[in-house]
Formats: structure tokens, sequence, C-alpha cells
């Protein structure tokens, strides 16, 4: 058996290509960032892959400037913590990363004014955003890089509205990820008190059932979930609608490891925590 290739100084250090992905379904380009691990080279593919989602407004660039998600990437891998592994982080804007409701009749002005800083542009920052991710970047990544495409090789988190948009694909469609982390979620209370963007969850409980968390959660079987991983800080404006979603996964019997730890809403929480986020999703890839 021949010796493992040793990494150059530059090899150590990974990479990142920014990508421009023209999207049919949002009939616009959009960006993208893929996080290549140290010494990838598609001949030692395929990699298993983890798409990590973004928190309202944000971008890619918060993942990799705030969060620093590459640099723990690349150190775990050259420690040997981590396995050679990509890291995909799409572009979500305001949108959920979800196929919005957008129930007609309605002027969605009014409310988006209720709240003008935080709803800046959300109204051209929706779509079927849930469509593009499924079934635009993640083919694109599939076809341009050697990572895997079978359940077992992939994996779907994020933050804030990346967590909360994360659990609903892989709760819903169980049978495509193999991990989900649902970090710092942005949940919202059920009705008659739902809060959430109404052109993206809709306005009657079907609509809003199918884009929460939650309520999907509640159709998820414990024969073919997901390795979950719930968390948040102990000062998250949202915490009780995080041990709302905890309680559901106990009563469904959705096995999950649980976390409520000292923090706020914010990067102070999230990235000392990126390492241990890391390890979540790779945990089976480790052999």
């Amino acid at each position: 058996m021949s010796e493992p290739r040793q990494l150059s100084l530059e090899e150590q250090r990974g990479s990142i290509d920014d990508v421009v992905l023209g999207s049919a379904t949002l009939g616009r380009d959009m960006d993208l960032k893929v996080i290549l691990p140290p010494g990838y080279t598609p001949e030692e593919g395929p990699y298993p892959v983890l798409y990590f989602l973004h928190p309202w407004g944000l971008s890619p660039r918060y993942i990799t400037e705030k969060l620093n998600i590459h640099l723990h990437l690349w150190r775990g891998v050259v420690e040997g913590s981590l396995p050679p592994m990509v890291v995909v982080l799409p572009t979500g804007e305001k949108s959920f990363f979800l196929d919005a409701a957008d129930p007609p009749g309605h002027d969605w002005s009014q409310p988006a004014w209720m709240d003008h800083e935080f709803f800046r542009d959300a109204l051209s920052q929706y779509g079927d955003y849930g469509t593009y991710l499924l079934e635009e970047v993640m083919p694109f990544v599939e076809r341009n890089y050697a990572v895997r495409s079978d359940r077992a090789g992939k994996a779907i988190g994020g933050i804030s509205m990346g967590g909360a948009a994360a659990a609903v694909h892989a709760f819903s469609a169980p049978d495509l990820f193999s991990a989900v982390g649902i970090h710092s979620p942005a949940l919202f209370a059920g009705p008659p008190d739902f809060s959430g963007p109404p052109w993206i969850f809709g306005v009657d409980p079907q609509s809003i059932a199918e884009r929460t968390p939650i309520e999907v959660a509640r159709r998820l079987d414990p024969a073919c979930q997901p390795r979950v991983f719930l968390d948040c800080a102990e000062d998250d404006p949202m915490i009780e609608q995080v041990r709302a979603l905890h309680r559901v996964l106990d009563e469904q019997e959705i096995a999950h490891e649980y976390a409520i730890e000292p923090g706020r809403h914010d990067k102070t929480y999230w990235e000392p925590r990126m390492a241990r986020y890391l390890a979540f999703y790779a945990r089976e890839w480790l052999a």
C-alpha cells in the first residue's frame, strides 16, 4: 500500500471557488461558494458534501468571512479530525430557501413596511428558492465537482433562516440527506399568531405547515430520519420555539442531539462552534 501523499503548505489551505450560477428557476445569476478541502483532486473523489445555508438577508460571504467555516474545515482535514469533504454555500437572500407560497390577491407592501429595515428588499428576494437549491444548485455541484450524490454522502445544515430551511428540506425529503444541522433556527409561533413573512409561508394553516419545521417534523418517520443536531443560545429570541421543536422531535421519537448553551443569536455563538458542527456532519464519513 502506498504512503498517503504529503500536502504542500499551499494545499493545506484548500481553496474556495466563487461561482456565478445562472438560474432558470429564479431568472437571474446567483452567487455560489464551493469550498474544497486540502488536497482536493477529482481523482481522489467522490467526496462527501455539505450544503450549508446562511441567515436571513446575508450571503455565503458571511459564512466564510464571519464564521470562518473554510478555516475550520481545512484545519480539521489537515489534523485528521475531519475527512476531506466539500462544503457548498448557496445564496438564499431573504427567501428561507423555500418555494414561496405567494398566495394571490395580496398586497405585501404594507406588512413589509411594518419593519422596513428588516424587510428591506425582501419582496424582491423570494420565489422558488427550494427548487433552485434542490434542482439547480445540487445538480450543478454534482456535475462539476467530484462529490457524492448518494444520501449517505450528503448533509444539509444552516444557521438561523438557513437552519430552519435545512430542517424543512431534510424532514420533507429524508431520502436526500444523511444528516441535518439546525443551528439557532429562525422559527415562528404557529397559527393563529404566526409571524413569518406571509408571502413565503402563506396565510392558510396548510401552507404554513408545509414550510414550518415543527409541523413538518410531525410527519417524519423515525425509521427513515436523518441524523439531527438542534442547538440554540440561551439568549436567542426564538428559544421558546426551539424548545417546542425539541419537544415535538421527542414526541415523534425522532432521535436528535440537542444543546442549549450560553450566547446570543449572533456570530459570537456560531463561530466558536463551527468545528463542532462540521464534526457532526462528518461523523459517519470518517473511515
